[in-house]
């Protein structure tokens, strides 16, 4: 920008132009005066005080002459206030400002940068005095930089304006956000040792206690010659929050992992899990170990490869059968296809048949993530299927499969996707009236699919990925120079500037990047309407948040919490208690001695954190409760170091937890949304209407078994061993 030039000679004329070749000031030329105006000129200028005000005795003509010989002097000092209040004194005179004072106005206030009235002031001096003037060309150069200036001008003051109300909003959001962080960081109890440990699956254990299982992670230890592990590994927790036990069962592998748990009658638990490579069922006592089969050895069957899909789902029917619930991958007369199945075991362990479920469903890849037991005795299990032909480029569609105890098909459908994007049930829950609710994902939203026992469709609804920070805090996210641009803001608001770290970290939260993702791990049923476990994140899974929704039974959305910290927080399973609230158990690296490590705490029934106690189940519809409470072992309800591991060199270290504190209220606000339901609802086909487990063309809802059944442990090639390890 040109801010001052050097005056030309009076002899030079407009046309004398700068060395550089820029536009050169040119001077201005009053006309002759009289000698005695002259002379009173020079004693003014000579005179002490404020020059401006000593004009007053003169008559206007006399004034005007005086102004414009010190207007000169100003101009060749470069004192651009001086040169405006010489030209506010000559506007009250008649003779007015024309000509070439208008452009030293201009010139005046593009030196002190005031933009507008610089832009005035060259655009009338542009268009009354034009090529005529003396300082045209240098009046073009200053209007081109003055336009440029206000333009950079007018654009920061909307950028400090959407800084200041941006940064109020997730200031304060983020400082909400982080006193729930905190809160929440101190209610949670972790466990574990300084590798990943994963709290995959709850039960009740007789007496109203828990029992969280999943996956103890061991470093390799080269001092003691030790390799890396992983092992099926759970605690035991009283009904008042102490630990009791903390176990590894079937020693150590490299893949071990509990995916579910069931309590038994009589206190025992079947486990579904991983294995060396093996899906395995494993059938406990109440402390933690495998009872004897049917042949004396323990209760453990490998029955299928899991290389190629998830962790099984083992479950006990009401009529008392065990089936195993999975998806395998299976080859016949040269056809290819992963096709869910179902393993029938009896109570001692004896293989009762395996059933492969396919009809026309060879032309698509099954994976069963979750699976329940409904009143009647059947089984749904949900999962997903994929189509294997390349040619067909149709996007992952929902899955459910609904069998008797004895493994019979009763209904089998499939839900398109509604958008393009992959759609996967990954929970199932069943419902009053022999229905279920599925939840699972559609691309970036929550799935919830509620059907009716017969399979069809009752509703569906979707509920969005949900930023921690509100979306008035995203307006910082486009700011250029953010910190500058708030503190413009905020001296003007004479509010405190913030530092340089609180404003980054403040537009982390609010300016996420990264695709989001998100899906349901869990239902849980409770007196009134579900709570959806979910959890959800942008980018990848390093920073994933817990998130728990509570819907009525028609999906309406009640409330809707995040929870976690930073790092990676995951909540997997969830059990009511007897006070309406719900434990819930999962894994965090945000806490505890290193990696990721079982993570439990407790929230009450509006979401907010509750004190960790009163573990029990919740009362029934008959007003008992499902366990007798045999109250506190002492005073104190902090966790107790726990006893000896079976495997002391696989368990891992308890991690601290927090004294039991006075129950606090939580500052966390309730925000309810509204589940929203596509345009095009799926309608799932009654049975014998088309659709079950067959392609869109057909209508053939027979569904045989590939194999019949296999007897003796699932491998396709042949029966495996069930023996113990």
């Amino acid at each position: 920008m040109i801010h001052g030039h050097s005056l030309a000679s009076s002899k030079e004329g407009a046309s004398r132009q700068h060395p550089t070749g820029r536009p050169r000031l040119a001077p201005w030329s009053p006309r002759a005066v009289p000698a005695a105006v002259a002379l009173a000129a020079s004693l003014v200028l000579a005179s002490p005080g404020p020059s401006v005000a000593q004009t007053d005795n003169l008559d206007p003509t006399a004034r005007y002459d005086v102004l414009r010989l010190k207007l000169n002097t100003s101009v060749r000092a470069k004192t651009p206030k001086e040169t405006l209040a010489i030209i506010a004194e000559m506007r009250k005179l008649p003779q007015g400002v024309k000509g070439e004072l208008i452009f030293f106005e201009g010139h005046a206030h593009y030196q002190l940068k005031d933009w507008e009235p610089a832009y005035r002031s060259l655009v009338e001096y542009l268009n009354t005095v034009g090529r005529k003037g003396r300082n045209y060309n240098l009046a073009i150069t200053l209007f081109i930089n003055t336009e440029r200036a206000l333009k950079a001008a007018r654009q920061g003051g909307a950028e400090r304006e959407r800084a200041g109300h941006g940064w109020a909003a997730a200031s304060a959001a983020f400082d909400r956000a982080n006193k729930i962080r905190e809160f929440w960081k101190a209610k949670a109890i972790t466990f574990g040792g300084p590798k990943d440990d994963t709290a995959w699956a709850m039960a009740r254990r007789a007496g109203g206690g828990i029992l969280v299982a999943g996956t103890f992670h061991q470093p390799e230890d080269k001092k003691n010659k030790r390799k890396e592990s992983r092992s099926l590994g759970m605690i035991a927790l009283n009904r008042d929050g102490r630990m009791a036990w903390n176990r590894v069962i079937l020693g150590t592998a490299k893949d071990g992992a509990v995916r579910s748990a069931t309590a038994l009658p009589g206190g025992g638990f079947l486990l579904g899990g991983i294995y060396r490579g093996r899906a395995v069922a494993v059938r406990i006592d109440k402390n933690a170990v495998p009872i004897p089969n049917h042949a004396g050895k323990p209760w453990v069957s490998a029955y299928a490869g899991i290389k190629d899909g998830e962790g099984p789902v083992v479950l006990r029917s009401t009529g008392g059968t065990i089936v195993a619930i999975g998806a395998e991958t299976v080859t016949k007369d040269g056809t290819t296809a992963r096709l869910p199945y179902t393993l029938r075991l009896a109570e001692d362990g004896k293989a009762l048949g395996k059933t492969f479920y396919s009809g026309n469903a060879t032309r698509f890849w099954h994976d069963i993530a979750d699976a329940a037991a409904m009143p009647n005795g059947d089984i749904i299990a949900v999962g997903e299927a994929r189509a294997q032909a390349a040619w067909d480029t149709r996007a992952g569609m929902g899955f459910l499969l609904r069998v008797t105890s004895e493994g019979r098909l009763v209904w089998a459908h499939r839900t398109p996707s509604q958008d393009k994007s992959d759609v996967r049930y990954s929970t199932v829950v069943p419902t009053k009236g022999g229905g279920i609710i599925a939840g699972g994902r559609q691309g970036q939203r929550l799935l919830l699919l509620k059907t009716r026992p017969d399979g069809r469709q009752e509703w569906l609804k979707t509920i969005p990925y949900r930023d921690l920070l509100p979306a008035a805090a995203r307006e910082i996210c486009a700011v250029p120079a953010l910190r500058e641009r708030i503190a413009e803001a905020q001296k003007a608001a004479n509010d405190p500037v913030p530092d340089a770290d609180r404003v980054a970290a403040v537009r982390q939260a609010a300016c996420q990047t990264g695709t989001p993702f998100l899906s349901v791990a869990s239902i849980i049923a409770r007196q009134k309407g579900y709570l959806v476990l979910g959890f959800q994140g942008r980018g990848n899974r390093k920073n994933t948040d817990i998130r728990l929704i509570a819907i009525d039974g028609k999906g309406t959305v009640l409330w809707d919490k995040i929870y976690g910290h930073d790092g990676f927080d995951l909540a997997t399973s969830g059990l009511a208690t007897e006070d309406d609230g719900v434990i819930l158990a999962g894994a965090t690296d945000s806490m505890g001695a290193g990696g990721r490590d079982f993570l439990m705490f407790k929230v009450d029934a509006r979401g907010d954190f509750a004190p960790w106690r009163q573990l029990g189940p919740p009362v029934s519809p008959t007003g008992k409760r499902a366990a007798k409470h045999p109250g506190p072992a002492s005073g104190n309800n902090s966790t107790p170091q726990p006893k000896a591991a079976v495997n002391p060199p696989s368990a891992p270290s308890p991690k601290s937890q927090a004294p039991e504190k006075k129950a606090e209220a939580s500052d966390q606000s309730d925000r309810s949304e509204q589940a929203e339901t596509p345009d095009r609802d799926w309608s799932v086909p009654a049975p014998g209407q088309g659709g079950a487990m067959g392609s869109d063309e057909s209508d053939d809802t027979s569904i045989g078994s590939i194999f019949g059944s296999i007897f003796g442990g699932g491998d396709p090639k042949g029966p495996a061993s069930p023996g113990g390890r």
